[in-house]
């Protein structure tokens, strides 16, 4: 469709939040990707390699709505907007403020992961954990 021409800013946000999405390195899907599969490796490798697969297909599936929507198309945002007849109402402050700190958020914990890690491993602690530290559900 083109839209990144017509609303560059949500074409920006989307590109940043897709590859949160994805898993990239930077972002916190990256550390919680992470984190998963290495936990589930040694008890579960053909799980882990599904989930891997899956990853790859979300990439995939992630990039692709990016490229049509936003930068694809022998279509340009013009002829999109003549033909339903509405133009495309301008991103609002509020709006953009939403988006700068959900993305803002992702980079933090992507890049400094201990913050919610040291807080999150204390309840590992508990005793509902005991059963999984003496030899898990099997």
């Amino acid at each position: 469709m083109g839209l990144a021409k017509a609303i560059p800013f949500a074409a920006a946000i989307f590109v940043l939040a897709g590859a949160a999405s994805m898993g990239l390195p930077g972002f916190s899907g990256f550390v919680a990707e992470l984190q998963v599969l290495i936990g589930g490796w040694s008890s579960y490798p053909k799980l882990v390699v599904c989930a891997g697969v899956g990853i790859v297909i979300g990439v995939a599936y992630t990039l692709r709505v990016m490229q049509k929507a936003f930068f694809g198309g022998p279509e340009s945002a013009a002829s999109e907007v003549e033909r339903h007849g509405e133009p495309i109402p301008p991103i609002t402050l509020p709006e953009k403020i939403g988006a700068l700190l959900l993305i803002f958020a992702s980079l933090v914990v992507g890049l400094f992961p201990r913050l919610l890690l040291d807080v999150i491993s204390k309840s590992f602690d508990s005793p509902l954990f005991d059963r999984l530290k003496n030899g898990g559900w099997q």
